[in-house]
């Protein structure tokens, strides 16, 4: 295996679409199929943002020393179904209501509060600067024109010295 400064990520929710991953596969830990390269890998409680962040660092110092890639699974939780018609038929009201318990957010806003990092008035602040930001860019998008067909390609990546791809900005 060559030692690329890669971190590889693995989303794993729990469904693939409608379907458990138990229900899919033999092995669901999922992590593992980094063993097969002889890389570091292993799970993370994607619900768990100073995990996340932590495991994170670790796998970007590795890269960053040159000690080659990362593959790290992430196990998270979507609250919602996969699609706008899904019914969400294969998981309960009440496991969707235990994983937002520990939603993420809530975990950053509880270490802010802890710490005194903001007040709630400034935390109401930023939500509505959130909000408003989120409104103005909808706004835009729904105002703008599409793309022509030769606008497609444009500034898709975005590296100066990457010599394989034109830039046109």
């Amino acid at each position: 295996l060559w030692k690329l400064p890669v971190v590889f990520i693995v989303e794993n929710n729990g469904y693939a679409m409608g379907t458990s991953v138990e229900r899919t596969a033999n092995h669901t830990d999922i992590w593992k199929l980094g063993l097969g390269y002889e890389m570091p890998c292993g799970p993370v409680d994607g619900m768990n943002p100073v995990k996340v962040a932590e495991a994170m660092h670790e796998a970007i110092d590795r890269a960053r020393r040159g000690d080659g890639p990362t593959f790290l699974e992430m196990k998270t939780y979507r609250y919602r179904g996969h699609s706008m018609s899904d019914a969400q038929l294969y998981r309960t009201k009440e496991e969707v209501e235990e994983y937002k318990k520990i939603d993420p957010i809530t975990q950053v806003l509880d270490i802010i509060k802890e710490n005194n990092y903001a007040t709630e008035a400034e935390i109401e602040t930023i939500d509505e600067r959130v909000k408003d930001l989120v409104e103005e860019c909808a706004t835009f998008a729904e105002e703008s024109e599409f793309p022509t067909v030769e606008q497609l390609y444009d500034v898709v990546y975005e590296q100066k010295d990457y010599p394989f791809i034109p830039h046109r900005l």
